[in-house]
């Protein structure tokens, strides 16, 4: 008789639960690297302007149901609620872990690492990789930096990781022939609605959040067609198309404007379609010259986040025509990336910053990494780590890990006590409740000198309060300000503009100024 510990279904338990640690283990290495642990990461020095409003967005969530002041960019607003540019649904897995664990400085970071094991979860549990697959899946992972320092963070990509995880591992079930063999089950019409509904309804929650991911209704209707479903593939694009349209429905009515409109269509539609070409050409060599960067010198991130993708795309092409010319089948699956990689690619080209639209494609590395290794092209998943351990190397030092430093934390609790006596949250949502910031001031002694008051002091404004960050050229119109309270440099002239609108100082310091009406 076997031991328990001996027995196959134990050590498939064993294997799952290592697989499941890899993310953990992952965060604690790169932590470890610096002589740090987890717990000490202080988002507050993060510097990204992102992780403010997120994390100040879910803590009044938390605290009010809704925060009480409008989250935007020069003092924009929704026309319904007091949210930011993507609204609601990315916070929602953030509000939940919040509402069970508490929110603080660590908690997005903890609360990322969670969702990142629950998608190696989803993978083992789903999919069933062979050991060498497990292996080599947890080596990318673990040798990718980047995808490591947006779990160490205060932003939301890995809730995004989580949800293209099972997506994919729903289209791998459903579609790789390999994969069922793997799994080894048998594959009842009930169980296959029951994941077709599953990754259908996530497609959905994903285009709601992010539009561009539209194209993932692919899945669904692959599988339709190849069940020959009349009824789902006649009814399938209109799902597709009422997803997106309420998607700009809630883009327009509950949600705030960037800077300039990320979806600025009639600027599209006056490009025309040599404009959106020639801007599209534009990008690429933009994109090539960023790679060249990655590769040429040191500290340059951005351009290994590009160079992976076209690596994992070129790897999957060779596949395909390998495939073709030996008359074997191509895995719709790899069909379906390739389309989806790179609609998915042109539009955030066409809608971002070539390096803050970069991050956007971390969700596509691993489930890329994840349908290579699958089908049994673990050799990429070697190159691909190779690879990562180069970028780090090539990247030491650039855009580190914020750790915590006890001068800064007994500023910012001594910032926090101060601003919970100035800034008092009313019950109303409104401007009363916001306090902006703008994103850099001209030096008053010096004006072709610039200065700027650091992002991460907005982390001590009371629970509830919105943040709006501007331009410097948005003060220039003082009838453009609607916040009752600015934060500024002491050194900045914007503090003048603010004087001559009868506005008061009610704090101020070596490092910043608190206006208020």
């Amino acid at each position: 008789m076997l031991h328990p510990l001996n027995s196959k279904r134990f050590r498939k338990i064993l294997c799952g639960g290592l697989f499941t640690l890899v993310p953990l283990l992952s965060a604690i290495l790169f932590c470890f690297r610096d002589g740090k642990l987890i717990s000490d990461i202080y988002i507050p020095l993060g510097g990204w302007s992102d992780e403010i409003t997120y994390y100040k967005q879910i803590e009044g969530i938390l605290a009010y149901g809704m925060p009480r002041g409008y989250f935007g960019y020069n003092q924009s607003r929704a026309l319904y609620g007091s949210l930011g540019v993507w609204g609601l649904l990315p916070l929602i897995p953030y509000v939940i872990f919040g509402f069970f664990f508490g929110w603080n400085y660590c908690s997005p970071v903890y609360a990322n690492i969670l969702f990142s094991m629950l998608a190696f979860l989803v993978i083992y549990i789903f999919l069933r990789p062979d050991k060498k697959s497990l292996g080599v899946i947890s080596i990318f992972w673990i040798t990718n930096q980047f995808l490591n320092r947006y779990v160490l963070s205060g932003v939301v990509e890995s809730s995004v990781i989580l949800q293209l995880v099972v997506i994919t591992s729903c289209a791998e079930y459903l579609l790789s022939d390999k994969v069922r063999t793997q799994v080894g089950r048998s594959f009842t019409p009930r169980k296959d609605s029951a994941v077709l509904v599953l990754c259908t309804f996530l497609i959905c929650l994903l285009t709601l959040a992010r539009p561009y991911y539209g194209v993932l209704f692919l899945i669904p209707l692959w599988k339709a067609v190849k069940d020959k479903n009349r009824k789902l593939i006649f009814s399938l694009p209109f799902l597709a198309v009422a997803i997106i349209g309420l998607f700009f429905i809630n883009n327009h009515y509950f949600c705030s404007v960037y800077f300039n409109n990320i979806f600025a269509f009639d600027k599209m539609r006056s490009a025309g379609l040599g404009g959106m070409v020639l801007s599209l050409f534009n990008s690429i060599v933009e994109i090539l010259r960023l790679i060249w960067y990655a590769l040429r010198y040191k500290g340059s991130g951005v351009g290994w986040y590009y160079l992976l993708l076209g690596l994992e795309l070129f790897g999957m092409t060779v596949i395909c025509i390998l495939r073709k010319i030996r008359r074997q089948a191509v895995p719709p699956i790899y069909i379906i990336t390739l389309i989806g990689n790179s609609l998915i690619l042109i539009s955030i080209i066409e809608m971002y910053q070539l390096g803050v639209g970069a991050r956007h494609i971390l969700a596509l590395l691993i489930v890329n990494a994840v349908v290579l290794i699958l089908e049994s092209h673990f050799f990429w998943g070697i190159l691909f780590a190779a690879i990562c351990l180069f970028s780090i190397w090539q990247t030491q030092g650039a855009d580190g890990l914020p750790y915590a430093e006890e001068s800064y934390s007994s500023y910012m609790d001594f910032l926090e006590e101060a601003f919970s006596e100035i800034i008092q949250i009313s019950d109303d949502i409104s401007y009363d409740n916001v306090v902006a910031m703008p994103t850099a001031d001209s030096k008053a002694a010096n004006p072709g000198e610039n200065v700027s008051t650091y992002y991460g002091l907005l982390f001590a404004v009371p629970a509830g309060a919105g943040v709006s960050l501007d331009y410097q050229d948005f003060y220039d119109d003082p009838d453009n300000i609607k916040a009752k309270y600015i934060l500024v440099h002491p050194e900045g002239s914007i503090r003048f503009t603010l004087e001559n609108m009868g506005m008061t100082c009610v704090y101020e310091d070596s490092t910043a100024m608190l206006y208020s009406r």
